[in-house]
C-alpha cells in the first residue's frame, strides 16, 4: 500500500526544553508478539494491539472504499480475523472496509513478521499486510520507509508481491518482487504464510517458507537512502479501487473477505558474534568480488544472483565449483588483514551446497585464518569444519572457524573458541577454500563471511530522545533476552560514562526516561556483548 525519531547516531544531547501451512519455527527466531483472534465470535479485534484508520479519500491512490471500525468490517470469527469490504454506501462512498494498525501500540526494528492468511479475489480488490515507519507522523511518507510483506492486486490472483519505498524509491519506481505458487493456482484459494525477515542492512521475503525477493542498501537507486533501521509498526487492510488495481467492475462480487488465521513476530536470537567485520564486501553486494582476491583456476570463483542461486541474506553471493585440472587443485578467494601478536579474533561463513548442483567426489571446502609473520611464513592455522559429499544438501550452515592445525603438516591440535595471533605475527589471512583430488561435479556457495576482532566489548545502538513531560525518554530496539546498558554524562569531554540503567531486551522498544534537570546531557547506548 501506499501512505501518501529514531537518531543514527549513538551520541544524543537531551537539552531541558500471515492446504495447511505451519509457522515458522527454526531455530534463530524468537517468539515476542502475536494475534492469534482467539476472541469471541462477532467481537471486535483486541483494542490493546489495533487501532483503526478512519475514513474515505483515496489514501493517496484514488481507492474507492470507507474504511470503519464497524464489526461489519472487521470482526473475530472462528478464530480468524475477518476484514470484509462490502458494496454499501456509506457517508459519500460506495464501499466499506477496514484498515488495521499497530501504531502507538507496538513497534519493532528489525526481526521476522509473518501472518498466516487468506486473500479475497475479484478486480479492484488490493488487499495487504505491511509496515510504515514510527515516524511518520514528523517525516512523511516515502521518508519513513514502507514495507509491504503481502501485496496483491484482482487481476492478477497467481501473484503477490513484496515491495519496499523510501526517499528515491517511492510508488511506481519501488523496489520489489513478485511471486507465484508452483502449477500457479490462485492464491485466494487457500491459506499462505506470508513473511519478511528484516535484520541490518538486509530485508527477505518468504511465502510458505520460500525466499522470492531479498533487498539491502546496494539494491536501491543511486543516492537513494536506506531508511529500514528504524521502528516500524504494522497494518492490514483491504482496500477497493486506487490506481493499481483499478476498480471493480461487473466481474467483481461482494462482500470480499481477507481472513488472517494470525499475526506473529519474532526477534532474532542467532545474532552475530560481537565485533566489527574485518572484511569488505562480505556478502558479495559491492563490485561481485571487489576487495577479494581470486586463486585457482579462476573461472570456478565467481559472484552469483538470487536470479540463479539461492542467497543467504542481500542479492549476491559467492560460488565455487570444480575445475578439474588432472591433479589435485585448490581454489577460493582471500583477504589478507593486518594483526598483532595476541590479539584475538572470531570467523564464520555462511555455506550452502546446493540442490541439483551439491558438491560430489572427494570435492571438499572450507574457510580458514592462517597467521602469518613479516616474510608470509605460516605461524597457525584455523580452520571450520569441512564441507563434502556428506553435507546436507539445501540449506545453509553457519560455519565457525574454531578447529586449530599444524600449519606445516595440517595435523589437528584441538579445538578453540577464539583465534589468538601467536608470537611473530604480522598479519591474519581469512580465505575460502575448495579443494580438487579428482574428477567430480558439484558447487559450494558462500555468503555472509565473518572476521571479528573479539576484544569488542559492546556494540553502540541507535537511541531516540523525546520530551514526555517532566522526562526525556530513550527509545530503542533491543534483542529478546540481551543486556543493553544505557550511560549518560553531563560534559562531552568527561572521560567517563555514568549508568543509568541496565536493560535486558524483549524483542521489540525499550523506553528508559530520565528526569529533565538544569544542564544538557548526553547519552549513550550500547548492547553488552561480555
Amino acid at each position: 500500500m501506499k501512505y501518501s525519531t529514531i537518531l543514527p547516531s549513538l551520541l544524543i544531547c537531551g537539552l531541558l526544553s500471515g492446504p495447511e501451512v505451519v509457522a515458522q519455527t527454526g531455530t534463530g527466531w524468537s517468539l515476542v508478539w502475536s494475534d492469534e483472534f482467539s476472541q469471541t465470535n462477532g467481537s471486535s479485534p483486541d483494542a490493546t494491539k489495533w487501532a483503526y484508520d478512519i475514513g474515505a479519500g483515496g489514501w493517496g491512490n484514488n481507492e474507492l472504499e470507507y474504511y470503519t471500525s464497524r464489526t461489519n468490517n472487521a470482526r473475530i470469527e472462528n478464530s480468524n480475523l475477518v476484514i470484509e469490504a462490502r458494496l454499501e454506501n456509506f457517508s459519500g462512498s460506495s464501499y466499506t472496509s477496514a484498515r488495521l494498525k499497530t501504531q502507538n501500540k507496538k513497534s519493532w526494528t528489525y526481526g521476522r513478521i509473518e501472518a498466516r492468511m487468506k486473500i479475497p479475489r475479484g478486480q479492484g480488490i488490493w488487499p495487504a499486510f505491511w509496515m510504515l515507519g514510527t515516524n511518520i507522523s514528523s517525516v512523511g511518507w516515502p521518508a519513513c520507509g514502507e514495507i509491504d510483506i503481502l501485496e496483491n492486486i484482482g487481476r492478477e490472483p497467481t501473484v503477490v508481491h513484496g515491495t519496499v519505498h523510501g526517499p528515491g524509491y517511492s510508488a511506481g519506481a519501488s523496489v520489489g518482487g513478485a511471486y507465484s505458487l508452483p502449477n500457479n493456482p490462485p492464491f485466494a484459494d487457500d491459506f499462505h504464510v506470508y513473511a519478511v525477515e528484516w535484520t541490518t542492512n538486509r530485508i527477505k521475503w518468504f511465502v510458505d517458507g520460500a525466499q522470492f525477493f531479498s533487498v539491502n542498501p546496494a539494491s536501491l537507486p543511486a543516492g537513494a537512502t536506506w531508511v529500514f533501521s528504524q521502528p516500524q509498526f504494522l497494518l492490514l487492510n483491504l482496500a477497493v479501487g486506487g490506481n493499481w488495481p483499478g476498480n471493480p467492475d461487473g466481474t467483481t462480487t461482494f462482500p470480499q473477505r481477507m481472513l488472517v488465521d494470525y499475526v506473529r513476530v519474532y526477534t532474532p536470537t542467532n545474532l552475530p558474534v560481537c565485533g566489527v567485520n574485518l572484511l569488505n564486501n562480505p556478502g558479495f553486494e559491492t563490485g561481485a568480488l571487489a576487495n577479494w582476491t581470486a586463486y585457482g583456476a579462476g573461472f570456478n570463483t565467481l559472484s552469483e544472483t538470487i536470479r540463479n542461486v539461492p542467497v543467504h541474506d542481500g542479492t549476491n553471493v559467492f560460488k565455487l565449483f570444480g575445475q578439474f585440472s588432472g591433479s589435485e587443485n585448490y581454489s577460493g578467494i582471500l583477504q589478507d588483514r593486518a594483526a598483532s601478536p595476541g590479539q584475538s579474533f572470531t570467523a564464520s561463513a555462511w555455506v550452502l551446497t546446493p540442490k541439483g548442483d551439491s558438491i560430489a567426489g572427494a570435492n571438499t571446502a572450507w574457510v580458514e585464518v592462517l597467521f602469518r609473520d613479516a616474510t608470509s611464513s605460516p605461524l597457525a592455522l584455523f580452520r571450520s569444519a569441512i564441507i563434502s559429499a556428506s553435507t546436507p544438501v539445501g540449506s545453509w550452515l553457519n560455519l565457525t572457524v574454531t578447529n586449530r592445525l599444524n600449519p606445516t603438516t595440517f595435523a589437528g591440535m584441538g579445538s578453540v573458541t577464539n583465534l589468538v595471533a601467536p608470537p611473530g605475527t604480522a598479519f591474519a589471512r581469512f580465505q575460502v577454500v575448495f579443494r580438487q583430488p579428482l574428477t567430480a561435479a558439484g558447487a559450494v556457495l558462500f555468503d555472509d563471511l565473518k572476521f571479528s576482532d573479539s576484544g569488542l566489548l559492546e556494540i553502540p545502538t541507535p537511541v531516540a530522545v523525546t520530551k514526555m513531560g517532566q522526562n526525556l525518554s530513550l527509545s530503542f530496539s533491543t534483542f529478546l533476552g540481551l543486556e543493553y546498558r544505557v550511560r549518560f554524562k553531563d560534559a562531552l569531554n568527561d572521560s567517563i560514562w555514568l549508568g543509568l540503567s541496565d536493560v535486558i531486551g524483549d524483542g521489540s522498544m525499550n523506553v528508559v526516561p530520565d528526569p529533565i534537570g538544569t544542564t544538557q546531557r548526553f547519552y549513550q547506548v550500547a548492547r553488552a556483548c561480555d
